[in-house]
Protein backbone atom coordinates (compact mmCIF):
# COMPACT_ATOMS: atom_id res chain seq x y z
CA UNK A 1 0.00 0.00 0.00
CA UNK A 2 1.57 3.63 -1.10
CA UNK A 3 -0.27 6.47 0.70
CA UNK A 4 0.39 9.74 -0.71
CA UNK A 5 -0.26 12.71 1.68
CA UNK A 6 -2.58 15.29 -0.54
CA UNK A 7 -3.35 18.00 2.35
CA UNK A 8 -2.91 17.98 6.10
CA UNK A 9 -4.11 20.78 9.19
CA UNK A 10 -4.52 20.79 12.92
CA UNK A 11 -8.00 20.14 14.25
CA UNK A 12 -10.41 19.51 14.75
CA UNK A 13 -9.20 19.67 18.24
CA UNK A 14 -6.39 20.20 20.16
CA UNK A 15 -3.83 16.87 19.83
CA UNK A 16 -5.73 16.04 16.23
CA UNK A 17 -4.28 16.21 12.79
CA UNK A 18 -6.60 15.98 9.64
CA UNK A 19 -5.31 14.65 6.74
CA UNK A 20 -6.09 13.78 3.18
CA UNK A 21 -4.73 10.94 1.77
CA UNK A 22 -4.72 8.88 -1.65
CA UNK A 23 -3.46 5.57 -1.37
CA UNK A 24 -2.74 2.87 -3.91
CA UNK A 25 -3.21 -0.78 -3.16
CA UNK A 26 -1.37 -2.85 -6.38
CA UNK A 27 -3.90 -5.88 -7.88
CA UNK A 28 -3.60 -9.18 -5.45
CA UNK A 29 -1.52 -7.41 -2.99
CA UNK A 30 -3.50 -8.22 0.06
CA UNK A 31 -3.60 -5.41 3.32
CA UNK A 32 -2.62 -6.52 6.54
CA UNK A 33 -4.98 -6.16 9.56
CA UNK A 34 -4.15 -2.35 11.11
CA UNK A 35 -5.57 -0.07 13.19
CA UNK A 36 -5.66 4.03 12.80
CA UNK A 37 -5.59 6.37 15.90
CA UNK A 38 -8.70 8.01 14.73
CA UNK A 39 -11.93 8.09 12.06
CA UNK A 40 -10.66 6.17 8.42
CA UNK A 41 -13.56 7.94 6.03
CA UNK A 42 -13.07 7.16 2.63
CA UNK A 43 -13.84 7.09 -1.27
CA UNK A 44 -12.80 4.05 -3.56
CA UNK A 45 -12.38 5.99 -7.03
CA UNK A 46 -10.50 2.96 -8.82
CA UNK A 47 -10.99 -0.99 -8.25
CA UNK A 48 -12.10 -2.88 -5.80
CA UNK A 49 -11.51 -5.38 -2.52
CA UNK A 50 -12.81 -7.25 0.39
CA UNK A 51 -13.13 -5.37 3.67
CA UNK A 52 -13.37 -7.02 7.23
CA UNK A 53 -14.12 -4.49 9.73
CA UNK A 54 -14.14 -6.16 13.09
CA UNK A 55 -17.58 -6.58 14.62
CA UNK A 56 -19.27 -6.13 11.19
CA UNK A 57 -20.34 -8.26 8.46
CA UNK A 58 -17.22 -8.18 5.58
CA UNK A 59 -18.03 -5.77 2.32
CA UNK A 60 -17.24 -6.18 -0.79
CA UNK A 61 -16.19 -3.03 -1.82
CA UNK A 62 -16.24 -1.30 -5.46
CA UNK A 63 -15.47 2.25 -7.56
CA UNK A 64 -17.97 4.27 -6.29
CA UNK A 65 -18.46 2.84 -2.75
CA UNK A 66 -18.12 5.09 0.49
CA UNK A 67 -17.20 3.27 3.73
CA UNK A 68 -16.21 4.42 7.44
CA UNK A 69 -13.94 2.58 10.10
CA UNK A 70 -14.21 3.89 13.92
CA UNK A 71 -10.89 4.78 15.92
CA UNK A 72 -8.79 1.99 16.72
CA UNK A 73 -10.89 -0.95 14.98
CA UNK A 74 -8.86 -3.61 13.49
CA UNK A 75 -9.58 -4.24 9.23
CA UNK A 76 -8.05 -6.01 6.74
CA UNK A 77 -8.15 -5.68 3.06
CA UNK A 78 -9.45 -9.15 3.28
CA UNK A 79 -9.30 -10.63 -0.43
CA UNK A 80 -7.09 -8.70 -2.93
CA UNK A 81 -8.66 -7.28 -5.80
CA UNK A 82 -8.33 -8.58 -9.20
CA UNK A 83 -6.71 -4.59 -10.61
CA UNK A 84 -5.32 -2.02 -9.05
CA UNK A 85 -7.42 0.10 -6.52
CA UNK A 86 -7.22 3.73 -5.38
CA UNK A 87 -8.99 5.43 -2.48
CA UNK A 88 -8.97 8.91 -1.13
CA UNK A 89 -9.34 9.21 2.36
CA UNK A 90 -10.23 11.68 5.20
CA UNK A 91 -8.34 10.43 8.40
CA UNK A 92 -9.12 12.52 11.55
CA UNK A 93 -6.06 11.35 14.05
CA UNK A 94 -4.34 11.68 16.83
CA UNK A 95 -1.27 13.94 16.63
CA UNK A 96 1.96 12.45 17.05
CA UNK A 97 0.78 8.56 16.98
CA UNK A 98 1.61 6.62 13.68
CA UNK A 99 -0.91 6.57 10.44
CA UNK A 100 -1.59 2.71 10.65
CA UNK A 101 -0.36 0.08 13.56
CA UNK A 102 -0.40 -3.70 13.26
CA UNK A 103 -3.53 -5.21 15.00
Amino acid sequence: VTRKILSQMDGPAPGYVTLLVEATIEAAVAVGRHTHPGIESAYVLEGGFELPIQGQPTRTIKAGDAFQIPPETPHAGGKPGEAKSRILITYVVEKGKPLASPA
